[in-house]
């Protein structure tokens, strides 16, 4: 396995190769296409697990009412339909891997079953009589901030100590775009070259499809370029045409140039301070100059967040 390991991601992994060890379960938070899978079947392989199932269950991809047979299985006659038994994927992954993507989005009540297989190995199929031990090491994995969730009451407390015994976070790409030339070159072998334009242009878009959005357009123009070198021409209209200083793109003036970077400056400089004073302070700037650059630039500060449970 191979994953796109760049610079701010190499600790976590090395990190996970401690959590590969263990069979303690792990957390990964992030958007979606940071790369939360990836992670997750990288732990799998660094395992003593690794020549086993590796078997996710995506919980948004499921009406809620259908998790849990598909997680724990079935007997005959559970149910109006249920004419056989059926293995769940805790049987299918025994020995292996499960990974719960997307664990946000599980029931109440699934989350509390799951709770007591991590704790107890033990687990009912529905319309069991009888538990069943089993043996696989759960990693869950969500875009959803789970502490707002336990206090909305849509996420067990107790679930969320017990699964985040090792915690992952995965930086979204727009936190990192100077990253990107080297994702570029893993994608691709070193094969392809990105042309200053289209540097400039990823550096100021937003990828809210976080890295798994930069493979597919890099696909895209790896497909239409002739030769080695990915040139505006290559990308996806609606992505060139979200630039807001198209000027820059075409290579004019360098003025034009910075004050494109430095309102990707401000914008990172405002997520991580949304008090414009603070921000003001951590890039020695003045706040009304501060204020002057929000309004020329159109930056919508971001709604402080809370961090506590």
């Amino acid at each position: 396995m191979n994953p796109l390991i760049t610079t701010s991601l190499r600790k976590t992994y090395q990190d996970a190769q401690i959590a590969a060890t263990s069979n303690e379960p792990v957390l990964i938070l992030g958007e979606t296409g940071v790369g939360k899978e990836v992670l997750a079947r990288y732990i799998h392989s660094q395992s003593r697990r690794c020549n086993q199932s590796f078997l996710p269950l995506n919980c948004s991809a499921l009406p809620p009412h259908l998790i849990e047979s598909e997680l724990f299985g079935y007997t005959q006659g559970a149910f109006t339909g249920a004419s056989h038994d059926k293995k769940g994927i805790l049987e299918q992954a025994e020995h292996g891997t499960v990974l719960l993507d997307e664990i946000g989005d599980m029931p109440l009540d699934v989350q509390a079953k799951v709770l007591r297989v991590i704790e107890t190995g033990e687990m009912w199929p529905v319309g069991s009589t009888a538990y069943r031990r089993i043996d696989v090491r759960f990693i869950a994995a969500t875009n959803a901030d789970v502490k707002h969730l336990i206090e909305q009451r849509q996420f067990r407390r107790d679930l969320y100590y017990r699964l985040n015994i090792f915690l992952y976070q995965i930086p979204p790409l727009r936190h990192q775009p100077e990253e990107i030339p080297q994702l570029a070159d893993a994608i691709f072998n070193g094969e392809v070259t990105l042309s200053t334009p289209v540097l400039e242009l990823f550096f100021c878009y937003s990828w809210p499809g976080n890295i798994r959005e930069l493979k597919n357009v890099l696909i895209y123009a790896r497909s239409r370029a002739t030769g080695r070198e990915i040139l505006l021409e290559h990308l996806p209209a609606e992505l060139v045409q979200t630039c807001k200083h198209p000027a820059v793109l075409q290579g004019q003036s360098l003025k034009q140039k910075l004050e494109c970077f430095e309102a990707v400056v401000l914008r990172h400089t405002l997520r991580r301070y949304p008090d414009p004073g603070d921000a003001a302070k951590s890039i020695g700037m003045e706040l009304r100059t501060l204020y002057r650059r929000i309004k020329k630039f159109g930056i919508v500060a971001h709604p402080r967040q809370s961090s506590g449970l």
